[in-house]
C-alpha cells in the first residue's frame, strides 16, 4: 500500500523488513517462520521491557505517481508492486516516576517494476515522560525518520526520500489542583534527497504556551497562544528574484476537551490565526483556525471518531507556500472478535493556495480531495497479526493540474504479516 510508505515513523506499527531484497516471497515467509520460533526466548527480554518485531508487507497501488486520468504512465505502466519488510525493537521502562520509552527499526522497500524507487530505510525514536513533585510534568523527546515523499504535488518518476528530524519538549505546573499552566517548544527539520526538490529543505519551529482550568469531571477549558515559523534553506527563484519564502504564524485560541460521558469525548482548539510572510506581504492572511473532534464507544466494541477543521497549512511546492484547508473525517473500529478487527475511514479536504507564483497570478486556485479505506485485521495467535486493506483516493480541481499530474484517481490494496515478541 502506497500510502503507508508515506506514514510517520512508529515502531509500533509493526511494518516489516527485508535482509536482502533477493529473496522470493517464500523465502521471506519462510524467514518470519523461522523468527516466530524465538518467540520464547525473545518473550524473556520483552518482560524485561525490550520487545523486538518483525513485519512483511505486500502492497499494490494502481497509480504509484499520481498521474492524471488518462495519463498512459512512464513506460506505459501507472501501477506497481511493493515489498516492503522491516525489523526493530521497543524498549519501555520506568524508573521511579520517569518513563522511559525507545524505538529503532531499519526497512527495506522493494517494487518490482519503478526499482529506482527501492531504499534502505533508518527510524529511531527517544521519549521521556517526566515528573517532578506532584505538581510540575512534561514530555521531551527525539526522533528520525527516512520514508519516500509523496508524488502529490510533484511530478517525477525519480525517487525523492525525505528525512525528517523532530524534537520536542513541553511542561505543565499544576499550581492550584483546578489550574495548570503549560509550555512548549517542537522543532522539524526536513531534507529532501532528490536535487530538484531541495528547495523544500527547511525548519519548522513552534513555540506554545496555555493556561487550563481543570474541572473535577476530567474537563478542562484554557486558552492557548502559539507561534509557528517556517524558514527554508534556500532562497526560490521566482523569475528575476530570489526571494525569502518563509512565514510567521501567530494563533490565540480556545481549548476545550469535554468529558460528556465516559466514553464520549468532545475536543475544540479554535481562534484566530495571523499568517505573514516575508515576501508578497500583500498575500498576508488571517481568520478563523479551528478544529472539533469526537470520540466515543457504542456497546464497548465500535470506536468512531469524527473532525471537522478549517486550518492554515504549509505547501511543499515551488508554486505555492500554504494553503487554506477545509474538510472533515471519520473512522470506525469494529472488534467484531476477540481476535478479529474490522476498520474503516473517508476523509474530504478542500485547499484554496496561495503565496509565492500563485500570490503573483491572482488566480483563485484550489483542489479537493477525497480518501476512503477499509481494512480486517486478524490476531491468529498471540504474537501474530495478520492485516488486510484496501484504499481509494481522487483529487480534482485546477490546482491539481498546476502542481501535479491532473486529476486523478488511485485504488490500492496492502496484506501485512507482523510478529512481535
Amino acid at each position: 500500500m502506497l500510502s503507508s510508505l508515506y506514514a510517520p515513523f512508529d515502531c509500533s506499527s509493526k511494518a516489516s523488513w527485508s535482509p536482502r531484497p533477493s529473496r522470493t516471497p517464500l523465502a521471506q515467509c519462510a524467514f518470519l517462520i523461522a523468527l516466530l520460533g524465538c518467540a520464547g526466548a525473545a518473550q524473556a527480554a520483552a518482560d524485561d521491557g525490550f520487545s523486538p518485531y518483525a513485519s512483511l508487507g505486500y502492497n499494490y497501488d494502481d497509480n504509484l505517481f499520481r498521474l492524471g486520468d488518462g495519463q498512459p504512465g512512464y513506460d506505459n505502466t501507472r501501477g506497481d508492486y511493493s515489498t516492503s519488510l522491516q525489523a526493530g525493537g521497543l524498549f519501555s521502562k520506568t524508573y521511579g516516576r520517569q518513563d522511559i520509552a525507545l524505538q529503532a527499526k531499519v526497512s527495506r522497500v522493494s517494487f518490482r517494476h519503478f526499482s529506482q524507487l527501492d531504499y534502505n530505510g533508518k527510524d529511531m525514536l527517544a521519549d521521556w515522560h517526566w515528573r517532578l513533585g506532584n505538581h510540575l510534568e512534561g514530555k521531551a523527546g527525539v526522533s528520525y525518520s527516512e520514508v519516500l515523499a509523496p508524488y502529490t504535488d510533484i511530478v517525477t518518476r525519480d525517487r525523492n526520500l525525505r528525512t525528517q528530524r523532530h524534537a520536542y519538549a513541553d511542561g505543565g505546573w499544576t499550581f492550584h489542583p483546578s489550574w495548570r499552566v503549560r509550555l512548549a517548544y517542537v522543532q522539524d527539520r526536513y531534507k529532501y534527497d532528490l536535487q530538484s526538490q531541495t528547495y523544500n529543505n527547511r525548519v519548522d519551529e513552534v513555540n506554545e504556551a496555555g493556561l487550563d482550568y481543570l474541572a473535577s469531571s476530567g474537563s478542562t477549558i484554557g486558552l492557548q497562544v502559539d507561534q509557528v515559523k517556517r524558514k527554508y534553506d534556500q532562497l526560490r527563484s521566482i523569475g528575476n528574484q530570489l526571494i525569502d519564502a518563509g512565514s510567521t504564524q501567530d494563533d490565540v485560541k480556545l481549548k476545550v476537551v469535554w468529558r460528556a460521558t465516559p466514553v464520549t469525548t468532545l475536543q475544540f482548539l479554535g481562534g484566530w490565526a495571523d499568517r505573514k510572510h516575508a515576501f508578497y506581504t500583500e498575500r498576508d492572511s488571517s481568520g478563523v483556525n479551528a478544529r472539533l473532534q469526537a470520540t466515543t464507544v457504542l456497546d464497548g466494541k465500535v470506536t468512531l471518531d469524527g473532525a471537522v477543521w478549517r486550518q492554515f497549512e504549509g505547501v511543499e511546492s515551488a508554486q505555492t507556500s500554504y494553503a487554506l484547508n477545509t474538510g472533515a473525517s471519520v473512522n470506525a473500529n469494529w472488534n467484531l472478535s476477540a481476535k478479529l478487527l474490522a476498520n474503516a475511514s473517508a476523509r474530504y479536504q478542500k485547499r484554496d493556495y496561495n503565496g509565492l507564483l500563485v500570490a503573483a497570478s491572482g488566480l483563485s486556485i484550489n483542489d479537493s480531495s477525497r480518501n476512503v479505506s477499509a481494512g480486517l485485521t486478524y490476531v491468529p495467535l498471540r504474537l501474530v497479526q495478520l492485516n488486510l486493506s484496501a484504499y481509494r483516493e481522487s483529487r480534482n480541481g485546477l490546482a491539481a493540474a498546476i502542481f501535479g499530474n491532473g486529476s486523478y484517481r488511485a485504488n490500492g490494496v496492502s496484506f501485512n504479516i507482523n510478529l512481535q515478541y
